[in-house]
Protein backbone atom coordinates (compact mmCIF):
# COMPACT_ATOMS: atom_id res chain seq x y z
CA UNK A 1 0.00 0.00 0.00
CA UNK A 2 2.85 2.15 0.88
CA UNK A 3 4.73 1.74 -2.25
CA UNK A 4 1.72 2.04 -4.44
CA UNK A 5 1.09 5.68 -2.52
CA UNK A 6 4.59 6.57 -3.28
CA UNK A 7 4.39 5.85 -6.75
CA UNK A 8 1.53 7.21 -7.15
CA UNK A 9 3.03 10.98 -5.39
CA UNK A 10 5.97 10.26 -7.82
CA UNK A 11 3.77 10.09 -10.76
CA UNK A 12 1.41 13.31 -9.77
CA UNK A 13 3.89 15.93 -11.25
CA UNK A 14 4.54 14.24 -14.75
CA UNK A 15 0.48 13.34 -14.88
CA UNK A 16 -0.42 17.09 -13.81
CA UNK A 17 2.13 18.98 -16.07
CA UNK A 18 1.48 16.52 -18.88
CA UNK A 19 -2.28 17.95 -18.68
CA UNK A 20 -1.13 21.45 -19.02
CA UNK A 21 1.25 21.33 -21.90
CA UNK A 22 -0.52 19.02 -23.97
CA UNK A 23 -1.40 22.05 -26.31
CA UNK A 24 0.69 25.70 -26.50
CA UNK A 25 -2.33 27.43 -25.18
CA UNK A 26 -1.75 25.65 -21.38
CA UNK A 27 2.62 26.55 -22.35
CA UNK A 28 2.04 29.80 -23.22
CA UNK A 29 -0.50 30.74 -19.99
CA UNK A 30 1.38 28.68 -17.58
CA UNK A 31 4.77 30.99 -18.28
CA UNK A 32 2.54 33.95 -18.25
CA UNK A 33 1.54 33.25 -14.95
CA UNK A 34 4.83 32.46 -14.03
CA UNK A 35 6.42 35.46 -15.22
CA UNK A 36 3.27 37.52 -13.19
CA UNK A 37 4.19 35.62 -10.01
CA UNK A 38 7.97 36.41 -10.40
CA UNK A 39 7.15 40.59 -11.36
CA UNK A 40 4.86 40.45 -8.23
CA UNK A 41 7.31 39.19 -5.96
CA UNK A 42 10.19 41.84 -7.09
CA UNK A 43 7.42 44.38 -6.61
CA UNK A 44 6.76 43.44 -3.21
CA UNK A 45 10.59 42.56 -2.20
CA UNK A 46 11.49 46.31 -3.88
CA UNK A 47 8.61 48.30 -1.53
CA UNK A 48 9.46 46.73 1.47
CA UNK A 49 13.03 47.37 1.22
CA UNK A 50 11.93 51.02 0.54
CA UNK A 51 9.50 50.57 3.70
CA UNK A 52 12.74 49.58 5.68
CA UNK A 53 15.50 52.06 4.29
CA UNK A 54 12.52 54.64 5.14
CA UNK A 55 12.01 53.64 9.08
CA UNK A 56 15.62 53.61 9.62
CA UNK A 57 16.92 56.90 8.06
CA UNK A 58 12.97 58.65 9.43
CA UNK A 59 14.54 58.50 13.21
CA UNK A 60 17.91 60.12 12.58
CA UNK A 61 16.45 62.47 10.43
CA UNK A 62 14.12 63.20 13.15
CA UNK A 63 16.89 63.49 16.16
CA UNK A 64 18.56 66.31 13.64
CA UNK A 65 15.30 68.26 13.30
CA UNK A 66 14.52 68.02 17.16
CA UNK A 67 18.46 69.19 17.80
CA UNK A 68 18.02 71.97 15.15
CA UNK A 69 14.53 72.96 16.91
CA UNK A 70 16.01 73.37 20.28
CA UNK A 71 17.51 76.17 20.74
CA UNK A 72 14.51 77.82 19.11
CA UNK A 73 11.93 76.15 21.27
CA UNK A 74 14.34 77.18 24.35
CA UNK A 75 13.89 80.71 23.35
CA UNK A 76 10.37 80.72 22.64
CA UNK A 77 9.79 79.51 26.08
CA UNK A 78 11.78 82.31 28.00
CA UNK A 79 9.52 85.00 25.85
CA UNK A 80 7.02 86.69 27.77
CA UNK A 81 4.69 87.75 24.63
CA UNK A 82 4.23 91.17 23.27
CA UNK A 83 5.03 94.56 25.55
CA UNK A 84 2.11 97.08 25.17
CA UNK A 85 3.29 99.14 27.48
CA UNK A 86 6.67 100.11 29.43
CA UNK A 87 5.46 99.56 33.02
CA UNK A 88 1.90 101.37 32.23
CA UNK A 89 3.55 104.20 30.23
CA UNK A 90 3.16 104.39 26.36
CA UNK A 91 5.93 103.78 24.60
CA UNK A 92 7.74 106.68 22.85
CA UNK A 93 6.89 107.87 19.31
CA UNK A 94 10.43 107.58 18.36
CA UNK A 95 13.83 106.25 19.30
CA UNK A 96 15.09 107.70 22.76
CA UNK A 97 17.03 107.37 26.30
CA UNK A 98 14.37 105.17 28.74
CA UNK A 99 17.28 105.83 31.13
CA UNK A 100 20.37 107.73 30.39
CA UNK A 101 23.96 106.92 31.03
CA UNK A 102 25.71 108.39 34.12
CA UNK A 103 28.99 108.68 35.69
CA UNK A 104 30.37 109.11 32.07
CA UNK A 105 34.29 110.10 31.44
CA UNK A 106 34.69 113.18 30.16
CA UNK A 107 37.13 112.46 28.09
CA UNK A 108 37.53 109.31 25.70
CA UNK A 109 33.59 108.94 24.94
CA UNK A 110 32.28 106.58 21.43
CA UNK A 111 29.61 107.43 19.22
CA UNK A 112 27.94 103.85 18.89
CA UNK A 113 24.38 103.86 16.77
CA UNK A 114 22.37 101.19 17.37
CA UNK A 115 20.73 100.46 14.50
CA UNK A 116 17.41 98.41 14.00
CA UNK A 117 16.66 99.60 10.41
CA UNK A 118 16.76 95.89 9.41
CA UNK A 119 13.55 94.92 11.65
CA UNK A 120 10.05 95.25 11.52
CA UNK A 121 9.54 95.53 15.29
CA UNK A 122 10.72 98.06 18.10
CA UNK A 123 13.13 96.99 20.21
CA UNK A 124 14.51 97.95 24.07
CA UNK A 125 18.31 97.96 24.35
CA UNK A 126 20.46 98.40 27.76
CA UNK A 127 24.03 98.74 27.73
CA UNK A 128 26.03 97.52 30.79
CA UNK A 129 29.63 96.63 31.72
CA UNK A 130 31.34 92.73 32.34
CA UNK A 131 32.70 93.87 35.75
CA UNK A 132 29.69 95.64 37.38
CA UNK A 133 26.67 94.98 35.47
CA UNK A 134 25.15 98.52 36.50
CA UNK A 135 22.94 99.60 33.90
CA UNK A 136 24.73 102.27 32.03
CA UNK A 137 21.96 102.94 29.17
CA UNK A 138 18.22 102.51 28.16
CA UNK A 139 17.22 103.00 24.48
CA UNK A 140 13.71 102.13 23.00
CA UNK A 141 13.89 102.06 19.07
CA UNK A 142 11.14 101.57 17.36
CA UNK A 143 10.98 99.33 13.78
CA UNK A 144 13.08 100.56 11.02
CA UNK A 145 15.06 103.17 13.31
CA UNK A 146 17.95 103.66 15.02
CA UNK A 147 19.90 105.70 17.83
CA UNK A 148 23.08 107.39 18.88
CA UNK A 149 24.46 106.99 22.22
CA UNK A 150 28.01 107.75 23.84
CA UNK A 151 29.79 105.36 25.57
CA UNK A 152 33.50 104.74 26.77
CA UNK A 153 35.67 103.11 24.39
CA UNK A 154 38.42 102.20 26.90
CA UNK A 155 35.80 99.28 28.47
CA UNK A 156 33.92 96.63 27.48
CA UNK A 157 30.46 96.71 27.24
CA UNK A 158 27.36 94.11 27.39
CA UNK A 159 24.24 94.92 25.11
CA UNK A 160 21.07 93.19 26.43
CA UNK A 161 18.20 93.48 23.56
CA UNK A 162 14.26 92.51 24.24
CA UNK A 163 12.09 92.05 20.95
CA UNK A 164 8.71 94.60 22.01
CA UNK A 165 6.56 92.28 19.51
CA UNK A 166 7.39 88.92 21.12
CA UNK A 167 8.94 89.46 24.44
CA UNK A 168 12.16 88.00 23.37
CA UNK A 169 15.35 88.84 25.54
CA UNK A 170 18.82 87.87 24.13
CA UNK A 171 22.49 89.50 26.13
CA UNK A 172 25.35 89.85 23.59
CA UNK A 173 29.28 88.79 24.78
CA UNK A 174 31.78 91.22 26.02
CA UNK A 175 32.84 93.80 23.30
CA UNK A 176 35.25 96.53 22.99
CA UNK A 177 34.72 99.32 20.38
CA UNK A 178 37.22 100.26 18.13
CA UNK A 179 38.65 103.93 18.77
CA UNK A 180 39.49 104.99 15.55
CA UNK A 181 36.39 105.27 14.17
CA UNK A 182 32.53 105.34 15.04
CA UNK A 183 31.02 102.05 15.34
CA UNK A 184 27.00 101.11 13.46
CA UNK A 185 25.60 98.20 15.21
CA UNK A 186 22.85 96.39 13.28
CA UNK A 187 20.55 94.84 15.59
CA UNK A 188 20.13 91.35 13.71
CA UNK A 189 18.59 88.84 16.31
CA UNK A 190 20.16 86.07 13.95
CA UNK A 191 23.03 83.43 14.29
CA UNK A 192 24.70 84.83 11.51
CA UNK A 193 24.75 89.01 12.62
CA UNK A 194 27.17 91.03 13.57
CA UNK A 195 26.55 90.43 17.61
CA UNK A 196 26.89 86.80 19.07
CA UNK A 197 23.70 87.04 20.88
CA UNK A 198 22.41 84.28 23.74
CA UNK A 199 18.64 83.86 24.63
CA UNK A 200 17.50 85.02 28.15
CA UNK A 201 15.60 85.15 30.63
CA UNK A 202 13.46 88.07 32.36
CA UNK A 203 14.98 87.77 35.35
CA UNK A 204 18.52 88.25 33.69
CA UNK A 205 17.56 91.10 31.89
Amino acid sequence: MLLTIARWLFQLPGKLFGLIFKNRLRIFLFFMLVAIAVLGAKRYLRAHQYDDEFSLAAPTDYNRAIKREMPLREAREQCGGPLHDNAGQPWPASAGYLHQPTRLPATGLHRLTLDNQGNDFAVLVKLETPTAPQQLAEVFIPPAGSFEVKINADAEHVMKIKNIKTGCMFRSRPFNLDKQSDWRMPLTLQKDGSLQLQSIGDHQF
